[in-house]
């Protein structure tokens, strides 16, 4: 039987943030993948000490029950403040942060904006580094906030999505297979025009900084644990860790036959990598 999961909400910067949260002891702050939402990491309830940690698992903004965070001048470090709000409002003003998958850059752009206030990093299938490397900002986000524009989008992205997030799910799942229940539960909620631009408006970010954060991953000195399996369809392993070698305090560990959905086809093993992390501290 898990441990208790309580979910509430907090506003931040006028941005309403809902969040779970189980367990008495040290603040663990998790932030998903893309798409993706707090319970990308149910599965590690079943399994934790629910009195040595406290997890914190927020919806990312945009996503789920989250409100969308207000970014008119496009600055991809603002999403940092919501996350540094979060830590002082519930974690003490210090925090170990497990990302999974986009949700491990967004831990690497805390640590380099608000290093006091990460204790350290787990990395789950990390996606630090898009696939294409000459990839560029989408300009939808903007076209949206046209009225007649918005309107057109928000009924055709999500009919033209269909197709292309359940491939994507299918490379997430691999080399197990993604369950017709697991479809039928998210594939209507990753699809919805909120959900679309919310991942558009974080891939965007992540475009934006990402030369900066490669050229300062170096800076990151707390420790790092890093955990990705050898068959991810969604982040090429030898890619990341090309970049992730850079951290100083970093240790890398690889599960041969798993893939890019650690979190949930893996959640000892992800439990195990945090037990690692703490061991550092």
């Amino acid at each position: 039987m898990g441990a208790i999961e309580q979910t509430t909400a907090i506003e931040i910067n006028e941005t309403r943030i809902s969040l779970s949260e189980a367990g008495k002891g040290e603040s663990v702050l998790f932030l998903h993948g893309n798409p993706g939402s707090r319970k990308d990491f149910s599965s590690l309830l079943d399994g934790f000490d629910a009195g040595k940690y406290r997890f914190h698992m927020p919806d990312r903004p945009g996503h789920m029950s989250s409100e969308e965070l207000i970014n008119d001048d496009n600055d991809p470090w603002l999403d940092t403040e919501i996350y540094a709000g979060l830590i002082d409002e519930k974690c003490g003003g210090k925090a170990v942060l497990v990302g999974y998958s986009l949700g491990c850059y967004i831990a690497c752009k805390v640590a380099l904006r608000f290093p006091e206030k990460v204790r350290g990093m787990v990395l789950l299938a990390p996606f630090v580094t898009p696939e294409d490397l000459f990839e560029t900002p989408s300009a939808l986000p903007e076209l949206a906030r046209g009225a007649i524009i918005g309107t057109l989008l928000g009924i055709l992205m999500p009919l033209l999505s269909q197709t292309k997030m359940q491939q994507h799910l299918e490379r997430v799942f691999a080399p197990g297979k993604v369950s017709d229940e697991f479809l039928e539960t998210w594939m209507p909620r990753y699809t919805r025009f909120e959900t679309l631009m919310a991942m558009i408006t974080d891939k965007n970010a992540m475009l934006r900084s990402l030369t900066e954060v490669h050229v300062r991953l170096p800076e990151i000195k707390c420790p790092v644990q890093v955990l990705l399996g050898e068959a991810d369809k969604v982040s090429a392993p030898d890619r990341q860790v090309a970049l992730l070698e850079k951290l100083p305090e970093v240790k890398i560990s690889r599960l041969p036959d798993a893939g890019h959905a650690l979190n949930l086809s893996n959640p000892l093993d992800c439990l195990k990598a945090l037990d690692n992390l703490f061991a550092r501290l």
